[in-house]
């Protein structure tokens, strides 16, 4: 046992790492620190009257209208959606961005749209969160082609159906590479009836569901391109100013298109700015950058975002 004040307080907060944060039992704890569940409760009970454990209910469908007011009155958007980051917990804050993104389409969605879809971490955790109460006869089209053996976040054919399927919609697949080695390759593979099929659909989108993702690629996406985006393809979009992506079309800071050296499937830039309405789902303060770009390129007429990555971005047009 603790033989002094300082000891005790050591292993409440000990105590409460393990409980709280890490997700073990008290009876794991007991047996991790060789002490009496009894004791464990003690300890955790004490933590919260002295203040080391603070219980904060955070409701996940709460959302920041005055801040979403401003970024989109800032912006020349028609509408941002802003939730509470939830500090160092990224994939709760993902998870809250696709419920608002999900509860965004429930509320605006018609039967006779025309759903373009991107892919990404964010718009599969809409195509996850998804609980209509009515049922919707749109059409779903993915807005880039699809990739061999990669993870769930990334397979736009998946995250299109699912999102048609939850509606009781309808969809179509591109069966063609997202991405291919020159923009020869692309034009030959585009031009077989099925995919000007849905190339086709694009011009007639009513609405664009898509996330925004930034150069700096975290791990995933470096693993994803590692074929494709080797380091003269890098430099290129580096000394082009390149500061984000949408259906691996990238831009900078100003929206302005930046190409690459390897041929893209995706739907063009200038072609998704003729969509009547693009809702774009991204957050996180390290995409700042590439939504704003985003903005400015006039890609996305719709936002929905954590609050930090809002304010950075109010932060960045106030700056500039």
């Amino acid at each position: 046992m603790p033989s002094s004040p300082r000891e005790e307080i050591q292993q409440m907060v000990l105590v409460a790492r393990f409980y709280y944060e890490d997700g073990l039992t008290q009876e794991d704890v007991a047996r991790e620190l060789k002490i009496s569940r009894p004791t464990v409760s003690r300890l955790l009970q004490r933590a919260r009257e002295e203040g080391i454990v603070q219980i904060a209910i955070s409701d996940p469908f709460f959302t920041d209208e005055a801040l979403g007011a401003e970024i989109a009155r800032s912006c020349g958007l028609q509408a941002a959606i802003v939730i509470p980051a939830v500090d160092r917990r990224p994939e709760l804050s993902l998870k809250r961005l696709g419920l608002a993104a999900a509860r965004y389409l429930e509320q605006t969605l018609k039967s006779d749209d025309v759903l373009g879809v991107g892919w990404g971490r964010t718009l599969y955790a809409v195509s996850q969160s998804l609980a209509p109460t009515v049922k919707k006869d749109f059409l779903a089209v993915p807005l880039l082609g699809g990739l061999g053996q990669i993870s769930p976040n990334f397979q736009v054919h998946e995250i299109t159906r699912a999102i048609a399927e939850a509606f009781g919609g309808s969809w179509k697949q591109l069966y063609v590479p997202a991405l291919v080695r020159d923009e020869m390759t692309k034009a030959n593979l585009l031009q077989t009836k099925d995919l000007l099929d849905v190339v086709e659909t694009w011009g007639t989108m009513t609405k664009a569901l898509v996330g925004i993702g930034n150069f700096s690629f975290d791990v995933e996406m470096q693993m994803l391109f590692a074929s494709y985006l080797d380091e003269k393809t890098r430099s290129h979009l580096q000394a082009g100013g390149a500061v984000g992506d949408i259906c691996v079309r990238f831009f900078d800071i100003q929206g302005n298109p930046v190409e690459g050296l390897v041929g893209a499937t995706g739907i063009e830039l200038e072609q998704l700015r003729r969509v009547q309405q693009v809702i774009g789902v991204a957050g996180g303060v390290d995409k700042a950058e590439a939504i704003l770009g985003a903005v400015r390129g006039k890609y996305i007429q719709v936002l929905i975002t954590d609050d930090l990555t809002a304010k950075k971005i109010l932060s960045m047009t106030r700056s500039s």
